[in-house]
């Protein structure tokens, strides 16, 4: 059977409740005689190397999709355009398909974002009939010790917000249930009390910025103009950390009058201490940091 699209589908997206989802969506694209082909993710990172098989194997058939269809939030969306950049290093010659977000996750910050921005149609059968595609800007990184390049949707953090993720992260991969939960969240105090300060050298502008003792380095792409915002926490309080961790929990925009802030079109920053890094609540490791943020633009159809 021919397919036009290729449907990526996270059924553990906000809870797993986007499995409950699923069946009404299916029936939408069948009704509408939606030609496509299911791929359902299994384990984090599957999307990726999912996506990339698809594609360098679907190019070489000639039969690339005219889109991929997202289903799930924005950590599935994250996935996937890494997985057509995978695609891409194994054969440059294999376009940036377009991308398709139909939000199940719990916040989809990216999506609601480009709702208001572009005053989206939120029916997926209308936007697929239209096919109205537009570049969106995204944020990009180059890691130049481990010579990686990668994607951000809303942020990457180096620290506090990464600890968070990459503690979560391992509790997804148990059954969720009331107990792994609270074990989850009492974890958390223990991560706050053991939190220790590393030093950061950020260039930006044509200046230099050496901060002595920082808890949390976050990029910010807030997907309106060309600039970085780069935020850097300083330890304060047991206050001010525990109101951090909540605004990370509930993936809420950070608001600290006492951040460092900076913004720009390039941002370099240099951290000599290993660290944790997640990049939309994708954990990158453990590593010594030399990084710079930029933007860059990928095409979704609206």
């Amino acid at each position: 059977m021919n397919t036009d699209y290729l449907v990526i589908f996270n059924p553990v997206a906000n809870k797993r409740r986007a499995k409950h989802q699923w069946p009404e969506i299916k029936k939408q694209l069948d009704v509408n005689d939606i030609k496509y082909r299911l791929k359902i993710t299994r384990r984090p990172l599957h999307c990726v190397s999912i996506i990339s098989h698809y594609l360098v194997t679907s190019f070489r058939s000639d039969s690339l999709p005219k889109a991929i269809i997202v289903i799930g939030g924005d950590g599935t969306v994250h996935e996937t355009i890494e997985g057509i950049h995978a695609a891409q290093s194994k054969n440059e010659s294999i376009p940036n398909v377009p991308v398709l977000i139909i939000p199940t996750g719990a916040n989809n910050n990216f999506y609601t974002h480009m709702k208001q921005q572009y005053n989206m149609n939120s029916n997926f059968i209308e936007q697929i009939k239209n096919h109205h595609v537009e570049n969106h800007e995204i944020g990009l990184f180059d890691e130049h010790i481990k010579k990686q390049r990668g994607i951000f949707l809303n942020n990457l953090g180096i620290g506090l917000d990464a600890n968070v993720f990459n503690l979560k992260n391992n509790f997804i991969s148990h059954k969720i249930n009331l107990k792994t939960r609270i074990e989850y969240y009492l974890s958390i105090f223990p991560t706050i009390y053991n939190l220790s300060t590393f030093p950061v050298d950020i260039k930006a502008n044509g200046e230099k910025h050496k901060i002595k003792k920082a808890f949390m380095v976050t990029a910010l792409n807030h997907d309106t103009d060309n600039d970085i915002e780069l935020l850097v926490l300083t330890r304060k309080n047991i206050f001010q950390l525990c109101y951090v961790i909540m605004r990370v929990l509930f993936k809420r925009e950070l608001k600290v009058k006492s951040a460092f802030r900076i913004t720009s079109d390039n941002i370099h920053v240099e951290i000599p201490s290993l660290e944790y890094a997640h990049a939309d609540g994708e954990t990158l490791g453990s590593r010594f940091y030399d990084i710079e943020y930029r933007k860059t633009k990928y095409p979704f159809i609206y």
